[in-house]
C-alpha cells in the first residue's frame, strides 16, 4: 500500500505487529512443574526437550564420549605403529577407526533409545503439554478460538490480555494461570 499513500501524498502510518499470547492453563502448569520445565524450554522443541529430561533422569550413563577418546587415543598409538611399517597399513588404520567410532555412536544412540523407552510416560506428559500449548504443530493463537478462554475466564480474559499486552516491544507474551 505505500505506493498508494505515496500517489495522495499521505504520510504512510507507522506499523506496529500485535502482541502474541501464549496461555498456560493450571493443569499444564502443574504438568510443567512436575516434570521440571520452564515455559521458554518449551520452545526448544518436544523431541531436544524429552531427551534432555530422559539424560537427567536416567541413572545410567548415556554418553561414550569418555571412551570414544581413549579410543583415538588407542588408534594414534596404533597409527604411529603401522606408519612406521607401511604408509598403507596408517590408511588402512585410520579407515579401522572411523569405522570403530562410528559403530561406537551408533550404539550410544541405541543405549539412548531404550533408556526413553523407560521414560514413556514423561514422554506422554509431554506430548500432552506440547498438544495444549502449540496445537496442531502451531502457535496456540493461531489455531485456538478466543472463545474458549472467553467462555472459562468471561471478561477477565480481556482485562488480563490488556494487563499483559506490551506496548511497542515485541516480545512474545506468556501468560500463566494462577
Amino acid at each position: 500500500l505505500k505506493d498508494l499513500f505515496d500517489h495522495y501524498k499521505i504520510p504512510f502510518p507507522v506499523l506496529i505487529v500485535r502482541n502474541s499470547f501464549l496461555l498456560v492453563e493450571s493443569r499444564v502448569q502443574i504438568l510443567m512443574e512436575k516434570l521440571n520445565i520452564t515455559s521458554k524450554d518449551l520452545f526448544r522443541g518436544e523431541k531436544d526437550l524429552f531427551n534432555e529430561i530422559v539424560t537427567n533422569k536416567s541413572n545410567h550413563t548415556l554418553s561414550l564420549d569418555s571412551k570414544m577418546a581413549v579410543l583415538k587415543q588407542v588408534y594414534e598409538d596404533i597409527k604411529k605403529i603401522t606408519g612406521e611399517i607401511d604408509v598403507t597399513l596408517k590408511q588402512h588404520t585410520e579407515a579401522l577407526e572411523a569405522k570403530a567410532l562410528k559403530k561406537l555412536s551408533a550404539l550410544e544412540k541405541k543405549m539412548l533409545r531404550a533408556e526413553k523407552r523407560k521414560f514413556e510416560d514423561i514422554k506422554n506428559q509431554l506430548s500432552k503439554i506440547h498438544t495444549s500449548l502449540f496445537p496442531g504443530g502451531n502457535l496456540q493463537e493461531r489455531s485456538e478460538n478466543f472463545m474458549l478462554f472467553y467462555s472459562k475466564w468471561g471478561s477477565d480474559f480481556f482485562k488480563m490480555l490488556y494487563k499483559n499486552s506490551l506496548t511497542l516491544e515485541q516480545e512474545f507474551c506468556i501468560v500463566e494461570e494462577r
